[in-house]
């Protein structure tokens, strides 16, 4: 290995590509060279002199395409390298066109291609396709709204709804449906996972013999001794003062006695001694002695008082969050819910099978379907190995996985069943420090469970083995020594998934370099994310001035402009920022794979969307109204909301006597018509034809990418929109619940600028400079606060409520699953925490910004000052600054810090660097004043005046149709009605329903003879498929019957010729249809179809048929008067003999109603 042995690999990483003989779990922390690991493992497997094995039998699993990519190229110079080394081999040649046939990539692509490959086993469509997002979540509200529809009709599951809803909506209960269905899916073979869910509420056990009691108790027992710890802290910082000592320590030392019985009870797992014992701290807080001049003068009497508080807080925790309820109760609950779980558990099962058979009836299937046909491909469902299972891992020499810790156990399951039956070929890689996809059902629980029963390498054959790589090649050793001294205080297996010691501690790798580095923490006083902001960008322009000294591959230079990163924890202050950077005159670029739906170029489009298909949004109508599309202000709007200051602003828009509004009205109408008429992505590209908002966004700064992005949201919206436009508004209502519509965009960084990007985004990245900025962010812990939780281990938890209007309370097993999710969220950010401060190469400055010092700093200061770190102390924090301020605080060099406090110092005795600041808010920069505008070209001016006052001769012609429907024609003037939205009109049978079936049925009904037998006829028309089948099931009937009784059906016998469904047309001055057409002589054809006319020898009759529900005769001639009207003036041109006669057939009034024969002006 010639090229290779440049390379100085330690111990461990040299195990980890030549351990052979069983499985391996490599935990590789940051920067610690995994991948080139990996790539060396695979070509030494390649290589091996005694067992070598064929390129093409390694099965390699990424995390994402371009890892898959990346790691082929790099396995493809690697294996070059060999074969320059060996020119004779001719194995090794053919090892290189072997490996372009190796399966590299991703789970998903592997699964998809496995189920293409053998779908003939599988009951799913042989031409299936993978289905995008936007198809996803409108097929799946479809199902949903199928399958609620049904559970209703069991009582269990409506007595579910009505614990959230109330009956008002079914809202929750179909979202409840949707996360256990989703949830469901990482976990293999769901259907009988769902049934074990259901299972555990029907166990009439005690709660110390339940999976819930048992949590709560054990995480009760966490918190009551860290209690017990602070009382003790309390204790001996109240012995070093005297006056302190006499008021405080008695006491303290009585609430410890009595904390630590506490624990005693807790640590025997009664659960309703420990509730008992817990009810006799009611009074068992002694009051402490006096202080001369009060406790806050006294600063070991202040601490002390404080630290006793917050145990007395801790325990009081106990009763509301854990130990709520005796097992009495908690048996009653369970009986209560246990029929209401069973019917969510039944109702999701119905959805997850009519969303399978609705996907395969549209040949689209997603990733998770993969996944699980894979698995039933692999395994029986009592977990055997299938046949076909047999044969496919005995081609696979080593199965190897990559980021393993952001597997999840329906995957892991499925790598184990590609491996060897004895599962010893399997060689997993990753960390769980950085396993940070929880939101996409990652489980570091499936990388932790294997750290924790394989043994540390080396291990006898074929036992599995895990080994550590802990050597960080990436940071200087100043910021590796910051790292390790944050996270060896608050970083642990409680609070993080793993403990920061040996293995998993960093370690510098390279020591051929005297480049020190620096960590250093601003603590930025009275700011939030502006001050941060601005003191970063001022932070970046010293260190540009003074040349600050970065590392790369050719030695040490000065620091560039790229080279700096900011990483925040989410992308909603990246403006703040890169307005900060921009107005210091500092080159930036933010990673703005953002939400499509929140781009301020995409809302207004999307709100017209919404508007078009409801406009009785007062929010979405506002948008559109000021946005581009339209010549609205908000004075405009302030002016409308002044004439007609009550309903929705559509009514006000409607019947506010606002004229400057009637254009927008014509518009919406047309757009609404549109919409019902054009299928999705024809209607888009009519929207942006007409409102010109393409050609808008694209003179926005960065109009290029603003337009790639309304084009993308059109590509996205057309997908979404194969029934109509409510699947859209489906479909972005189901995005933006599910973390919004999100694009990839290219690179993440751009040469010469800045980067500010997420956490997440970085992941994998590494930048010379990091600042890890706004650490006060607040935690989003909205996932154990859902109405209804799900977890792996616990189940479903849910709520109850004691009565029909009584607020809902929580019940054992949903707080013990609020409880685990919660723990497992925090960790999650601790783990999000470690990637961001892990990116930094040499210098790592992490600020944290606090509106109120003394305040923010409170917690922390006493969790310092006890050395409370531990996972129950630092569960109370809300951000990442209360961590990193227990752990600066504890720093010997925190004085600065400590002046907040009102607090005496604690440290912990360490000699690690850490530089820390306290800086003042940069104060605002003034703003500059607006430079005056220059005096017009009063000519040019005037030209441009004149210019724009031309009006064509022929305007009028533009708005004149060449061609419009009679009901157009006599409805011009009907005032614009509220529309039901879409979703409302799918309920129920429609007034358009109901007369397309009686206009059908009437259509075919023979006129020549007797009244017909109605059920016999419809029955004739459905077989001779002139009705169909699912019109006939909306004919009513006894309606339709009196018509045969009536004047009408006699005048019928005896007309000399009778025309059904006559079309015609005819044409019209152009001023009698639109009154813009003023004195132009122009004429307008106008079609129509006439239901019925009847000839006669000496004259003729029209007749029309309506379903209309209204039971005023005078309805009828005021809204249809004109249209008959028409009709008779086209029919006399056509007949030899005159229309004497107009009628009307009301089906609801189920009698004949006479329009005169007169048109008035009014009616034309």
């Amino acid at each position: 290995m010639p090229e290779s042995a440049k390379i100085q690999f330690t111990p461990a990483q040299s195990a980890a590509i030549t351990a052979r003989g069983g499985s391996l779990l490599v935990s590789a922390a940051a920067g610690s060279g995994k991948t080139r690991v990996l790539v060396e493992r695979v070509v030494g497997l390649i290589t091996d002199p005694i067992h070598p094995v064929e390129a093409d039998s390694l099965l390699i699993m990424t995390f994402t395409n371009a890892a898959a990519a990346k790691l082929r190229a790099d396995i493809t110079t690697r294996l070059a390298e060999e074969v320059r080394a060996h020119p004779g081999d001719m194995r090794l040649r053919r090892q290189q066109l072997l490996l372009q046939r190796a399966a590299i990539g991703t789970v998903d692509a592997f699964c998809l291609h496995f189920v293409q490959q053998h779908f003939a086993a599988l009951d799913v469509p042989p031409d299936f396709t993978t289905a995008e997002e936007a198809e996803l979540a409108r097929i799946e509200q479809e199902t949903l709204s199928a399958v609620l529809e049904s559970a209703y009709t069991d009582a269990d599951f409506r007595a579910f709804a009505d614990l959230y809803d109330r009956g008002r909506t079914d809202n929750t209960a179909g979202n409840a449906v949707l996360e256990l269905y989703h949830f469901s899916r990482a976990l293999p073979h769901p259907a009988e996972v769902l049934q074990q869910f259901a299972a555990m509420w029907q166990q009439d056990t005690p709660p110390q013999d339940t999976p819930w009691g048992q949590n709560l108790l054990a995480i009760s027992l966490q918190r009551a001794q860290g209690a017990r710890a602070l009382l003790q802290a309390a204790a001996r910082t109240a012995a070093k003062d005297e006056a302190a000592d006499f008021a405080y320590t008695a006491v303290l030392q009585e609430d410890a006695d009595r904390v630590t019985w506490l624990c005693q009870v807790l640590e025997k797992g009664d659960w309703d001694k420990s509730v008992a014992a817990l009810g006799e701290f009611d009074t068992a807080w002694r009051r402490a002695g006096r202080i001369k001049g009060g406790k806050d003068g006294n600063p070991c009497a202040f601490a002390a008082s404080e630290l006793r508080a917050r145990a007395k807080k801790q325990i009081e925790s106990l009763r509301t969050d854990f130990l709520l309820c005796t097992g009495e109760e908690y048996a009653a609950d369970r009986r209560r819910a246990a029929p209401l779980v069973a019917a969510l558990v039944r109702v999701t099962q119905q959805f997850a099978d009519a969303c399978f058979a609705a996907k395969c009836e549209e040949k689209l299937l997603d990733y998770a379907d993969f996944e699980h046909l894979t698995l039933d491909l692999l395994l029986t469902p009592d977990n055997q190995r299938t046949p076909l299972c047999r044969t496919v891992s005995s081609h696979y020499s080593a199965v190897l996985v990559d980021e393993y810790q952001d597997t999840n156990a329906l995957q892991d399951a499925i790598y184990f069943a590609l491996a060897r039956s004895e599962g010893d070929n399997l060689f997993f890689v990753g960390d769980i420090k950085q396993s940070i996809y929880r939101f996409r059902q990652a489980d570091p629980q499936v990388f932790v469970d294997k750290q924790q029963r394989w043994q540390a390498y080396p291990q006898p054959a074929p036992q599995p083995a895990s080994l550590a790589l802990d050597a960080n090649f990436r940071s200087a050793p100043g910021v590796i020594a910051g790292i390790n001294y944050l996270f060896e205080v608050f970083f642990s297996q409680g609070l993080g998934g793993v403990a920061y010691g040996d293995g998993q501690r960093l370690v510098v790798g390279s020591k051929t370099t005297d480049y020190r580095g620096f960590c250093e923490v601003d603590v930025i006083d009275g700011a939030g994310a502006e001050g941060d902001a601005a003191a970063i960008a001022a932070r970046i322009r010293e260190m540009m001035a003074e040349g600050f000294v970065v590392r790369d591959k050719t030695g040490q230079r000065p620091c560039r402009y790229d080279d700096f990163c900011i990483l925040l924890r989410g992308r909603g202050d990246f403006a703040v920022y890169e307005a900060a950077l921009r107005t210091a005159g500092i080159p930036v670029f933010a990673d703005t794979a953002a939400d499509l739906l929140d781009e301020p170029h995409i809302r207004p489009f999307a709100a017209l969307l919404r508007v078009i298909d409801n406009p009785a949004q007062d929010i979405p109508l506002a948008a559109v109204l000021l946005s581009p599309m339209f010549p609205y202000t908000a004075d405009d709007l302030v002016t409308l909301r002044g004439a007609c200051p009550e309903g929705s602003l559509y009514g006000a828009v409607l019947y506010g006597g606002q004229p400057r509004f009637a254009p927008f009205l014509e518009t919406l109408a047309e757009f609404r018509r549109l919409a019902r008429t054009l299928p999705v992505d024809a209607l888009l590209e009519e929207l942006l034809a007409r409102t010109g908002y393409l050609a808008a966004v694209g003179a926005l700064p960065e109009g290029a990418r603003c337009r790639e992005d309304l084009q993308s949201f059109c590509a996205w919206a057309a997908s979404a929109g194969r029934t109509g436009l409510p699947g859209v508004i489906r479909a972005m209502d189901a995005a933006r619940q599910n973390g919004g519509l999100t694009q990839n965009t290219g690179g993440q960084t751009r040469p010469g600028c800045v980067s500010i990007m997420t956490v997440h985004r970085s992941k994998g990245l590494e930048f010379p400079v990091v600042f890890v900025a706004n650490t006060s962010h607040q935690f989003n812990q909205s996932d154990a606060i859902r109405p209804v939780l799900t977890h792996s281990r616990l189940g479903v938890g849910v709520m109850l409520r004691a009565g029909s209007t009584a607020k809902r309370y929580k019940t054992l097993p949903y707080a013990a699953l609020a409880q685990a999710i919660r723990t497992e969220t925090l960790s999650e950010e601790m783990r999000v925490l470690y990637v961001a401060l892990t990116r930094a190469q040499d210098a790592l400055i992490i600020t944290i910004p606090l509106k109120k010092a003394a305040s923010s700093l409170k917690t922390p200061a006493l969790c310092a000052h006890a050395e409370a770190t531990g996972p129950e102390a630092m569960q109370g924090m809300s951000n990442w600054a209360g961590w990193l301020l227990t752990a600066v605080l504890l720093h010997p060099s925190s004085d600065a810090l400590w002046a907040y406090t009102g607090l005496l110092p604690h440290y912990l005795p360490t000699r690690i660097p850490l530089t820390i600041k306290v800086l003042p808010a940069p104060e605002a920069a003034p703003v500059p004043e607006p430079a005056p505008a220059p005096a017009p070209d009063e000519a040019l001016l005037d030209t441009l005046r004149q210019s724009f006052a031309w009006c064509s001769p022929r305007a009028p012609l533009q708005k004149i149709p060449a061609k419009v429907s009679v009901s157009a024609v006599a409805h011009a003037a009907r005032p614009v009605a509220l529309e039901r939205p879409a979703f409302l009109q799918k309920t129920g049978m429609t007034g358009a329903e109901r007369g397309t079936a009686i206009h059908a049925f009437m259509q075919s009904v023979p006129f020549d003879g007797t009244a017909p037998d109605l059920d016999a006829e419809v029955q004739r028309q459905i077989d001779a498929r002139l009705l169909d089948a699912g019109l006939a099931g909306k004919l009513d009937l006894d309606r339709v019957r009196p018509f045969f009784e009536s004047a009408v059906w006699r005048r019928i016998r005896h007309a000399r010729a009778v025309l059904r469904e006559e079309p015609f047309i005819t044409a019209l001055p152009a001023a009698q249809i639109t009154p813009e057409a003023g004195e132009c002589e122009a004429e307008v054809l106008v079609q129509g179809i006439a239901d019925l006319v009847l000839v006669y020898d000496d004259h003729a009759e029209i007749l029309d048929y309506k379903t209309d529900r209204s039971r005023d005769t005078a309805f009828y001639i005021k809204e249809y008067a004109a249209q008959l009207q028409l009709y008779r003036r086209a029919f006399a041109q056509r007949l030899a003999v005159p229309v004497t006669k107009l009628t009307i057939y009301s089906f609801t009034l189920g009698e004949e109603i006479d329009i005169p024969l007169q048109a008035t002006q009014k009616n034309l």
